[in-house]
């Protein structure tokens, strides 16, 4: 063992030999072999399946026997002349592998042939300075037994746990340095749910699969959106062999996780005397100058029974100022400040609820300052309307007089402006007097009163023309 202990010593240093490749040929025989680049494998009428696994495994290969009863046997296809070494090696990994003793290979030149193949242990050929590492599974030993898949007791809104009655435990195998790793089944779990499709315009069904790399204990995954049943396959051995793989499935689950998809959308107002506000990004930048129009909808999947709008002035939602049981509804802001808006929605017995996220409003604070000059028929478009400069002004009265007391114009939103006509026609250049009252939506109160210079521009000479009297 000190002269094994030596070698080990020397071989992890050397470079290793990786195994590439499988091809297939007939042995004298009749039997099938399975030869990789250096080493075939006899085995029966199912091929070995070759899986090249990570690097760091120190493995050239894993194989994958249907069964290693019979007449299986590993054959190496030396490159030198003297008769190659072979050993196992087992959990504790390379380091700690044993010799095969010579009177078990046979040897005929370049070939040396193991008759007596163990699984669940990697296999060492040493040939000259170069090392092969691979690992035998046999599969008859971890075979799929599938007989009745049930929903657990224990499932909640968001997980549906599944209790398997068969045999899919994971299969092991060991690199050189002895950690253990697991060959996936690949099993499949497949069910159908539900996603919400912009292009639809709402939740639709799909079907999910989730890989599985074995199925021991119980099976975890996301609750489908709607009713649906769990089905189990497998596994990926069978199906490359081309055998049929197994299958089992649950009775019908009724869905009770919920859901919903909700937007926003803002009327917006384009009055070119309006205030602007930034009120950020995303939901947070609804809102702006009062009053502020809104729209909501929501979209649900099928568990979802109750169903509410929650409008706060609190963050948190401490304090609910309204509730809307309609999946749509519309509500103009007129408050200053910030306005909380939330969706939720419930199951049947009020167990698995969904919240949406919380859409801010921000309504500004009132302003309003007024112009005090204009000049109607002059440019077009330039300072030929007089008008307020406004935000969140919720109610809005305004009248315009002459030097006679004269009421020349009236004014009933803050958006509307005066041309500079009475009764059809533009009055003449001079002093006119305006008189506001109105209200913030912060609940300011505005009584205002001005001038408003009317100058007029003859379009010959540029001078100022003579007054007229309405």
């Amino acid at each position: 063992m000190a002269y094994l202990d030596k070698r080990f010593k020397r071989l992890k240093t050397i470079p290793r030999h990786l195994i590439l490749g499988i091809g297939i040929c007939v042995s004298a025989t009749g039997i099938p072999q399975y030869m990789s680049a250096q080493v075939s494998i006899t085995s029966d009428i199912y091929p070995p399946i070759s899986i090249t696994p990570e690097a760091s495994t120190g493995l050239s290969a894993i194989y994958v026997l249907h069964s290693c009863q019979g007449s299986t046997s590993l054959t190496y296809h030396a490159k030198n002349t003297s008769h190659p070494i072979w050993y196992t090696f087992g959990q504790l990994g390379a380091a700690y592998a044993e010799p095969i003793p010579e009177n078990k290979i046979d040897y005929s030149g370049a070939e040396s042939i193991l008759n007596e193949v163990r699984s669940d242990c990697g296999y060492v050929i040493e040939d000259g300075n170069s090392r092969t590492y691979f690992w035998i599974i046999d599969y008859s030993e971890y075979e799929l037994l599938l007989s009745s898949l049930s929903v657990d007791g224990d499932s909640d809104c968001y997980t549906t746990i599944l209790n398997l009655g068969g045999d899919a435990y994971p299969i092991y195998y060991y690199t050189i340095t002895g950690r253990r790793s697991e060959l996936s089944r690949e099993m499949s779990l497949k069910y159908t749910t539900m996603e919400y499709s912009a292009d639809y315009q709402g939740y639709r069904e799909i079907e999910a699969t989730v890989s599985l790399p074995n199925a021991d204990g119980a099976i975890h995954c996301i609750a489908a959106l709607c009713d649906t049943e769990y089905t189990l396959v497998g596994d990926r051995f069978l199906r490359e062999w081309g055998l049929p793989e197994l299958s089992v499935s649950t009775d019908v689950i009724a869905a009770r996780r919920v859901e919903a998809h909700t937007s926003a959308e803002q009327e917006t107002e384009t009055f070119d005397n309006q205030q602007r506000t930034s009120s950020g990004e995303g939901s947070a930048s609804l809102g702006g100058s009062a009053p502020v129009e809104i729209s909501f909808n929501a979209d649900v999947t099928p568990a979802a029974i109750f169903t509410e709008w929650q409008v706060s002035t609190h963050p948190e939602f401490e304090d609910i100022l309204l509730r809307d049981k309609n999946l749509s509804f519309t509500r103009t802001f007129r408050d200053a400040g910030t306005t909380y808006v939330r969706f939720m929605a419930a199951d049947a017995d009020g167990e698995c609820e969904h919240y949406s996220e919380i859409y801010q409003i921000n309504i500004g604070e009132s302003d309003l300052h007024c112009p005090n000059a204009f000049s109607p028929e002059g440019s077009p478009g330039i300072n030929d309307e007089w008008k307020v400069s406004y935000r969140s002004i919720t109610e809005f009265k305004c009248s315009i007089f002459n030097r006679w007391g004269i009421c020349v114009a009236t004014l009933d939103h803050p958006s509307q402006g005066w041309d500079g006509k009475y009764k059809g026609k533009y009055v003449g250049s001079g002093v006119y007097y305006y008189v506001i009252k109105a209200r913030g939506a912060d609940g300011r109160v505005y009584n205002l009163k001005g001038d408003i210079n009317i100058i007029k521009y003859n379009n010959e000479n540029q001078g100022i023309a003579s007054p007229q009297q309405p």
